[in-house]
């Protein structure tokens, strides 16, 4: 597991099947792919079930935000948070997005020519549209700040969760104090931008204003600022990497499909044309959608999802007591060839609305499910499907031959070594 986790589960499930426990020292894990067994656990009976000791790990980053927090606290916040991403407040927020993305397109053309990672620049241009969809009258300079030190901070918990024995040589070597010192710039520049915000009254299309804004139902109060500060770190940490993951896997899979890019230019330029896509015209672009989609499905962002049991339950004959952790392998699901016939082959047109239908509930889980369903998920298949049309609108994309591009598990599944590609 040390070594390569992601191969380790989806190895143990061709030897074991779909449903198998780890031995694991301490604990039982009971890892399954199955759908059915991953919808009593996420959704049917989700009381029973809470986010386990690894997201603890997370908490050293995320705080209590809605990534990590459990039971009627999760659920206080869940409601607050959510008229942000209603209808409305998402076309302010594709503004911001729109316009962002285009000084991103402008950048990438000054490295017409040149061998890019993709990874990287996803990070980037996904890096900023967060950043000024939370706080849009940020400075450069302390945008840049954030996001150098998410950047720190995520590495040192990624590290951490592979591996948690390296608390004891991380306090030794200096990794732990550096831990500390970036996670205090990060704290002091979100702060920073709370405070100034409360201090100017000016209203901003963003979600840090709208988080500002919301009023908990039972006292109508506002969130203080040590919530803010938590929920807008989770906010742009779930809000970048996955996306740009997602979008990095996608365009290498494009790159050995120049028939499929085609069909994408062909529905830009019936749709849009030569511009970037409207907020209207979102729903019009559906295979590019369908794209995205199957990019998901065979590198999911969110590659696996983990359950504390609360108590004793019973699924189908596996019993399951009180703290086992089921671990439900979204990688692995996606990969079943029961459910998606020819199941390693990228083809989009398994996402047509018809055969999206027909699909087993809890087959394909890119944004995870039932009540924790990822809040953000339209925002990021928005921003996903905007990227793509500007990209396939302006650059042809060679990858450089000789690589090796291979998949690291860590809180997102990314390519290890980046992916280098020559841009045209």
């Amino acid at each position: 597991m040390g070594k390569n986790i992601l191969t380790h589960f989806y190895g143990q499930e061709q030897k074991l099947g779909t449903t198998y426990e780890n031995p694991v020292p301490f604990m039982r894990i009971i890892s399954t792919s199955e759908p059915d067994f991953m919808r009593h656990v996420l959704q049917q009976n989700h009381r029973n079930y809470k986010k386990g000791k690894s997201y603890d790990v997370l908490k050293l980053v995320l705080g209590n935000g809605l990534v990590t927090s459990n039971g009627k606290f999760w659920q206080k916040q869940r409601r607050l948070a959510q008229p942000a991403f209603h209808k409305k407040n998402l076309e302010d927020l594709f503004n911001v997005m729109g316009a962002t993305a285009s000084e991103y397109f402008e950048e990438l053309e000054t490295k017409r020519g040149t061998e890019i990672d993709i990874a990287r620049e996803m990070m980037a241009v996904t890096a900023k549209i967060a950043l000024k969809s939370l706080f849009s009258d940020n400075t450069e300079e302390d945008l840049n700040a954030v996001y150098n030190s998410m950047t720190a901070v995520q590495r040192y918990v990624s590290d951490l969760l592979n591996n948690p024995l390296l608390r004891i040589p991380f306090s030794i070597n200096g990794r732990k104090k550096q831990f500390k010192k970036d996670m205090g710039v990060l704290n002091e520049v979100v702060l920073k931008a709370i405070a100034n915000r409360r201090k100017s009254k000016e209203k901003h299309p963003d979600l840090l204003q709208m988080m500002m804004d919301a009023t908990y139902e039972d006292s109508n109060e506002q969130m203080n600022d040590q919530q803010l500060m938590d929920e807008m770190i989770t906010m742009f940490s779930a809000g970048h990497e996955t996306s740009a993951n997602a979008l990095a896997w996608t365009i290498h899979l494009l790159a050995k499909h120049p028939e499929i890019v085609a069909k994408m230019r062909a529905e830009i330029q019936a749709v849009v044309g030569d511009n970037l896509p409207g907020f209207q015209n979102i729903r019009q672009l559906a295979y590019i959608r369908q794209v995205i989609d199957e990019g998901m499905r065979l590198y999911p962002p969110v590659w696996g999802i983990s359950r504390t049991a609360l108590g004793d339950d019973e699924y189908r004959g596996v019993k399951i007591k009180k703290d086992d952790v089921v671990f439900c392998l979204i990688y692995n699901a996606h990969h079943r060839e029961d459910l998606y016939e020819n199941a390693k082959e990228f083809n989009p047109d398994r996402f047509t609305t018809e055969k999206v239908k027909a699909m087993p509930k809890m087959s394909y889980l890119p944004f995870g499910g039932g009540p924790r369903l990822c809040i953000g998920n339209m925002f990021a298949l928005m921003e996903m499907q905007l990227i793509l049309v500007g990209l396939l609108q302006r650059f042809d994309f060679e990858l450089v031959k000789g690589q090796n591009i291979d998949m690291e598990a860590l809180v997102t599944l990314r390519p290890r070594y980046g992916i280098k590609m020559n841009l045209k």
